[in-house]
């Protein structure tokens, strides 16, 4: 594996165990607000990651080709995303709140999306490799998902630089939508791909949607308040699926195959 992204995919972890204590220590639980230390630190160290991502992903030499072929692992994360995207949607109609609107327009589009890593889940697990989809359409409303949550972050909950999980959700949202574009596109027409693009996508969206917001989760599930925000655990779920996707494409776009060579010429 490439030296630079198995530094960036090392270091991220690091932020999400970062991230867990930060958030189990020295963040109020009501208000999101740090109670210690100053809240720049917290963006410093995202910073230092989502830096590393891109600039391992730019750097290394990756081809987007690879993912074009059979993989278990990348079928399995994908499939088990589609699964938390269609309970996301179920929880969404489910559950009323004031939103009416917005709570119906997140509710199908996260079905879309489920459609659409359905469709590469069932493409990476079959013996043979095919195409998830012949028109860039399915790719487009599988992901405008994530435009819609980076509107609604706006219109719905106002931010505050003070309150850094509200505003790092931006940031999680357009590195999924930039990561799952640019996979479509490499999956239809690999040949026009941009695959440092991917790859640094691919290790932005393992430091952001898993590294960073599994804590997120799990500090909800220990604090007991999953059932009142039932729908958004199930996204954020899915999230952590999309991050692992991204890094398991990242590697395997990076992977060589000299390993195997050598090894071939010495038992020749």
């Amino acid at each position: 594996m490439n030296l630079l992204i198995l530094t960036s995919i090392i270091l991220s972890v690091i932020l999400g165990v970062g991230r867990m204590v930060d958030l189990a220590l020295f963040t109020d639980a009501e208000t999101g607000l740090c109670v210690v230390g100053s809240v720049w630190l917290r963006y410093a160290a995202l910073a230092v990651a989502i830096l590393l991502a891109v600039a391992a992903g730019r750097a290394a030499k990756p081809e987007a080709r690879k993912l074009c072929s059979p993989c278990k692992p990348s079928g399995v994360m994908a499939v088990l995303g589609a699964g938390f995207m269609a309970a996301t949607f179920v929880a969404k109609l489910a559950l009323w709140d004031s939103s009416v609107v917005g709570r119906i327009i997140m509710a199908f589009l996260s079905l879309f999306c489920s459609a659409w890593l359905l469709a590469l889940g069932r493409s990476w697990m079959s013996k043979s490799w095919k195409r998830p989809s012949d028109a860039l359409t399915h790719v487009v409303l599988g992901t405008a998902v994530f435009y819609w949550c980076v509107l609604a972050r706006f219109m719905e909950n106002s931010s505050s630089w003070h309150r850094v999980a509200p505003t790092v959700v931006v940031w999680q949202m357009l590195a999924a939508l930039v990561f799952l574009s640019v996979l479509g596109r490499a999956l239809s027409l690999p040949d026009t791909a941009d695959s440092r693009t991917l790859c640094a996508s691919g290790l932005t969206v393992w430091a952001l949607c898993l590294c960073w917001e599994f804590p997120q989760l799990l500090d909800t599930l220990l604090r007991g308040g999953v059932l009142a925000r039932l729908p958004d655990f199930f996204f954020g779920l899915g999230l952590c699926c999309i991050g692992v996707l991204g890094g398991i494409c990242a590697v395997r776009t990076t992977r060589t195959e000299s390993g195997r060579k050598s090894a071939r010429h010495s038992v020749g």
